[in-house]
């Protein structure tokens, strides 16, 4: 008996007769190629109909580009330059700078422009992994070990291996990502790590300027250059802890706690912290939360030239700030002929009133960055008031989402975590590689490569992080 016979006994008599009848047939050659011929032809037939509704159906990117972009971006209305149609597959994977541009104004939101018609965000999120596949490149091929303690060394500490990073070196154990996380989490609590935050953040976050910030002592009479240094040694303690507690890079922006001494405590109006001695601090209020309401970034995104404007906080240089340093994305380009401000008067309130054509209607799309941050005077203290009256802290972000305030600020850039992380990922390739610090220094390739540490993570913590980018070969445009 044969198992098609056995099996055939054991089922009901429609189905054995069925069989029977398969069994006839792959006994007759002839029969055998007819079906295989109309079983082809059917695969065939529904392939060609799949294939031609697909050249039918637009892509996603092409549909966004033509209900929400190509009014603006069509090479003819200022200030874009940028002519996004036609719009094909082609075209995207031929014109790298322009569609990374395009996919991280978009992972920000900051693109449509403010009042424009925008796509909802399922929407957002089809249009970005569409410009995403086309723009993948392939994944280079793995790094040494020698060459991953060489790159891990260097972002770290500015030094060579040491013994236990050489030995898995040579044990060829750092493209293993669990023992390469273990080697990061470890040098980080090693004191040669402040080298990293001395080297990369404080030149990343524009800190290194900190020391040109010379507050005029007619507008701020109780300003102490030790004050400064003060600031300058809170944010390097913040960011030194969020590294060695291997904390998700989007708490920087979120922690609820800082490292003051009295005086800073004092410039800030938090009680009981006495002594000259820095020590970890909850935050009694939400206002001051990562970095955001540290007097570093804030005094350092003031304007403390002597005699201009030197008593206003700018709006301007904090929106840019933000939108370079959270969402990833550079600003738009200066305007020529712009209107100027009168140095006499508080900044953020003429830039409020300034005409639509040419200035409002591109300062609607970062400005409100700023505006949020004005109960933060040049100093970073907290004022309710400023040289023209109660302080104006009102606005809205790009997508219409309206903020009052830091928390509120905070609370919109949070909606887009994954753009600062992408963000990060791509500043630190690039200081990696031995490039420039400029907050905007992304290429096509760092995109590529920062989507490709970032993706398949169920968490990103500074140790995976960091472990993908000296896991990447340098990125380059070859």
């Amino acid at each position: 008996m044969t198992a098609g016979q056995g099996l055939r006994r054991r089922l009901p008599k429609e189905h054995a007769n069925n069989w029977q009848e398969h069994d006839n047939s792959m006994k007759n050659p002839r029969l055998i190629r007819c079906k295989f011929g109309r079983m082809t032809t059917r695969i065939l037939v529904a392939l060609l109909v799949a294939a031609s509704l697909s050249a039918q159906t637009p892509s996603p990117v092409t549909r966004v580009v033509g209900t929400y972009c190509s009014g603006c971006h069509n090479g003819r209305v200022e200030p874009s330059t940028a002519r996004l149609t036609p719009l094909d597959s082609a075209h995207i994977a031929a014109n790298p700078e322009l569609w990374s541009r395009a996919e991280r104004h978009l992972r920000a939101g900051t693109m449509p422009p403010v009042g424009a018609p925008r796509p909802d965000r399922r929407t957002y999120e089809e249009v970005i992994a569409a410009i995403e596949r086309e723009l993948d490149k392939p994944e280079p091929a793995a790094e040494t070990s020698q060459a991953i303690a060489t790159r891990l060394a260097t972002l770290l500490w500015n030094d060579a291996p040491d013994a236990p990073l050489r030995k898995a070196a040579q044990r060829d154990q750092l493209r293993d990502p669990a023992v390469l996380e273990r080697q990061v989490r470890r040098m980080l609590a090693d004191s040669r790590s402040e080298a990293f935050v001395s080297r990369f953040f404080f030149p990343w976050l524009q800190l290194d300027k900190l020391g040109n910030s010379d507050p005029d002592k007619r507008f701020f009479p109780d300003y102490d250059p030790s004050l400064r240094e003060s600031l300058r040694r809170e944010t390097e303690l913040f960011l030194l802890s969020q590294l060695r507690d291997d904390r998700d890079p989007v708490e920087l922006w979120t922690a609820n706690y800082s490292f003051l001494n009295e005086q800073l405590a004092k410039h800030y109006g938090i009680p009981n912290v006495t002594g000259s001695q820095f020590r970890r601090v909850t935050l009694p209020t939400p206002e001051r939360a990562g970095l955001l309401g540290q007097g570093s970034i804030l005094m350092v995104t003031s304007r403390h030239q002597h005699g201009v404007d030197a008593a206003y906080t700018s709006p301007a240089t904090r929106g840019k700030w933000v939108l370079m340093h959270f969402l990833g994305v550079p600003p738009p380009t200066t305007f020529p002929n712009a209107q100027p401000v009168s140095p006499d008067l508080p900044i953020t309130g003429q830039t409020r009133r300034l005409p639509a054509s040419p200035c409002a209607n591109c300062h609607r799309n970062f400005f409100p960055l700023g505006y949020a941050l004005e109960n933060f005077d040049p100093l970073g203290r907290w004022r309710t008031e400023d040289q023209a009256g109660p302080v104006d802290a009102s606005a809205a972000l790009v997508d219409g989402t309206p903020t009052n305030g830091p928390v509120e600020l905070r609370n919109g850039l949070l909606q887009r975590p994954d753009a600062f992380r992408t963000t990060i990922a791509e500043r630190l390739l690039v200081y990696a590689a031995g490039g420039s610090f400029a907050a905007n220094s992304g290429t096509p390739e760092t995109l590529a490569a920062a989507r490709r540490i970032l993706r398949d993570k169920n968490q990103t913590r500074w140790s995976t992080l960091i472990a993908g980018v000296v896991r990447t070969k340098p990125p380059t445009s070859e």
